[in-house]
């Protein structure tokens, strides 16, 4: 009986060490669950009862991220006069603190620097500066698990501080979607959780608050609460106005037709017109008031009109590359005027390097560069050699794509900040843009996460270790998303063949017209692949946190399955009105008529969820434009299903040119 219940005791033992070490096992440490990864941290094999901490806060400290962070859990702050087990607040606030001494001594000088200890017993988290600390929280809540009842913070001891100063993110505002106000707050906010400190909208002139209707324009209103609301994360918003270039549709405006550096359909303002720097002023003057950013963008890329017009006769005297500089420095000196640093697009000065040395002191090169990496090293060197200051700006390959591009660009933005750092860059610009206007924002989050990390580390990332703690830092536990996330950037390589021909250009194209989507037969089983396991994946997952970064995946899944389709039905239809011509199978073009019908539906249905997606980002005023762009489409199919549907009722089946079809290769 002794030696049963002996044995029984010795189970139970057993049983509980088990038990004990799967709980364990299912800890993830905190090497594997950070976002951006810190510059320096240990494991500790320990977890803290976040429901037992007992804060001491530094009394000058701001507490929102604290807050935040406790009411996401649930949780309530508990400052009582006990023993205190939870330490937060910047090195000024808490330095007379004896217990904390050891610890203050290990903050970073680095301004935006922290240090973070988690013990079984105590929690510390303290920023050498308001921003540190904020940043400190930050961290915290990638370390934090919630189960049931029970909140517990990884063990870890982290010594952390940025690489690269200025860690900005842009978006295109000007080419179709305007974000609401409460769509560019959120994008602050989750920039901030991942210490991004710069956002910066790209606001071409028409979309100016005065120069067109309201809902087609950012009103100073916003943006100035955008601003008040951003200062609270610790991002500054930084304007981005388009100064010279890319003006056509201000230009197109008949009240600015006058700017234009061309008679019509200009392009471009016109550099010997006084009234565009008047106009100018009062545009930078609004801005710059709005925001405490000590910058502001005035872009000046790609003015490929400098040549002609007005401005090209300027060039005949003094040359094109003069004209270019002699405006870009005029607009610089109303930037000065009003208290600010100009930064500006670098790539008409990079093609000419003589004009480098006469620019002003203060300027900010924006080198930007979205290719390999092969040339980065002249093209930094190029204004580091002549001693000027420069932000390297990648981008993250999003523009006229169903889905961004991130195997391209992730190589493209951790390399640029690499690199760049060996040259003296001190910010990290990266880019975003809407060329077409289709793109919706919730498919850059995972770019806008990548250059996170590659802007806090200076480019010292990858995207294998990257990808490996991705679904635990910002989803909270491993979901299988990023999988998704790569399966759908792969798919790029089967629906994007050049600028021209891009994703969103061929998915719209309409398939008949020649023998282009037919071609890509060999792609179209691998999109319906890809489209089955993202879907398998994000439409039966359900996320801790974050989860508005989920509500496009599952449209760019089924957006690329119909592009799948459009493909096979395309093959379809041309090689059986090829094959049949003549003969008196005419039954077999009603079918296809059907099966176009269904198709066209099935386009409206993805379009429906488009606009539904649109909407909850941006303002309505652009979603007309893309609307047509899907009724053509499906006119298209809808005009075909006619033609084959009409035919079916003949006697024999006409020819493909005969019902407006390119002729199958097949046919011998």
């Amino acid at each position: 009986m002794q030696i049963s219940s002996k044995l029984n005791v010795l189970a139970l033992i057993i049983i509980v060490m088990m038990l004990s070490s799967v709980v364990t096992a299912e800890v993830v440490p905190a090497t594997k669950r950070l976002i951006p990864k810190p510059i320096e941290i240990e494991n500790h094999d320990t977890l803290f009862d976040l429901t037992k901490a007992n804060w001491l806060i530094g009394s000058q400290t701001d507490k929102l991220g604290l807050l935040e962070y406790l009411e996401e859990l649930g949780l309530k702050l508990r400052t009582e006069r006990l023993a205190k087990n939870a330490y937060f607040g910047t090195v000024e606030d808490l330095k007379e603190i004896t217990e904390l001494k050891e610890a203050l001594d290990k903050v970073p000088e680095n301004p935006e620097g922290y240090y973070l200890e988690v013990t079984e017993n105590r929690l510390t988290v303290i920023g050498r500066t308001e921003v540190g600390a904020f940043y400190g929280i930050q961290t915290l809540r990638q370390l934090t698990d919630q189960n049931q009842d029970t909140v517990t913070v990884v063990g870890t001891k982290i010594t952390d501080y940025p690489v690269i100063r200025y860690r900005a993110f842009t978006d295109d505002v000007s080419r179709g979607p305007i974000p609401t106000l409460e769509y560019m707050k959120l994008i602050v906010k989750t920039m901030s959780s991942f210490k991004l400190n710069m956002y910066s909208p790209y606001m071409e002139l028409h979309v100016l608050e005065g120069i067109r209707g309201k809902e087609e324009t950012i009103s100073t209103k916003d943006y100035k609460e955008l601003v008040q609301y951003a200062k609270k994360y610790h991002v500054e918003v930084v304007p981005s106005l388009q100064t010279f270039g890319h003006s056509t549709v201000f230009l197109s405006l008949k009240d600015y037709q006058h700017l234009g550096n061309l008679p019509a359909n200009s392009s471009q303002l016109d550099p010997t017109n006084p009234a565009v720097y008047k106009f100018l002023e009062e545009q930078i003057s609004k801005w710059t008031a709005l925001t405490d950013s000590e910058f502001i963008n005035i872009s000046g890329d790609e003015t490929w009109e400098i040549g002609q017009g007005n401005s090209g006769l300027q060039a005949l005297q003094i040359g094109a590359p003069q004209v270019f500089l002699d405006h870009i420095v005029k607009v610089m000196e109303i930037v000065k005027k009003n208290g600010k640093i100009p930064l500006f697009w670098g790539d008409m000065v990079l093609e000419h390097p003589e004009l480098i040395a006469q620019l002003p002191s203060e300027a900010i090169i924006l080198n930007w560069h979205y290719g390999d990496a092969s040339s980065m090293p002249k093209r930094l060197g190029t204004f580091e050699s002549r001693g000027k200051t420069q932000w390297a700006a990648p981008g993250i390959d999003n523009w006229l794509r169903i889905f961004p591009f991130y195997q391209s660009s992730n190589t493209n933005v951790a390399e640029f900040a690499r690199i760049g750092v060996k040259y003296g860059i001190e910010g990290l610009f990266t880019t975003s843009w809407d060329d077409d206007g289709e793109n919706l924002f919730g498919n850059n989050w995972y770019g806008l996460v990548f250059a996170s990390e590659a802007a806090w580390r200076g480019g010292d990332t990858s995207t294998g270790g990257f990808n490996q703690r991705f679904d635990q830092a910002v989803f909270g536990e491993k979901l299988g998303i990023v999988e998704a996330l790569m399966k759908l950037s792969t798919c790029n390589y089967y629906t994007y063949k050049n600028y021209f021909k891009n994703s969103n250009a061929l998915f719209l194209q309409n398939p008949f017209q020649n023998l282009e989507i037919y071609e890509m037969v060999g792609n179209a089983n691998m999109l319906l692949l890809m489209e089955k396991q993202v879907l398998n994946v994000v439409d039966n997952v359900t996320v801790k946190r974050n989860s508005h970064m989920l509500r496009t995946l599952g449209y760019a899944a089924r957006k690329n399955g119909t592009f799948g389709r459009k493909i096979l039905l395309t093959k379809e239809v041309i090689d059986t009105v090829t094959e049949l011509e003549g003969s008196d199978q005419t039954e077999e073009l009603l079918e296809l008529a059907q099966k176009l019908y269904a198709f066209e539906r099935e386009v409206n249905d993805i379009y429906k969820e488009f606009e539904e997606l649109y909407l909850e980002e941006n303002k309505p005023s652009f979603i007309n434009v893309l609307k047509e762009r899907y009724f053509n489409l499906r006119a298209s199919l809808f005009s075909m299903a006619n033609e084959l549907e009409g035919a079916s009722y003949s006697d024999t089946v006409p020819s493909p040119i005969g019902l407006g079809l390119p002729i199958s290769p097949r046919k011998k």
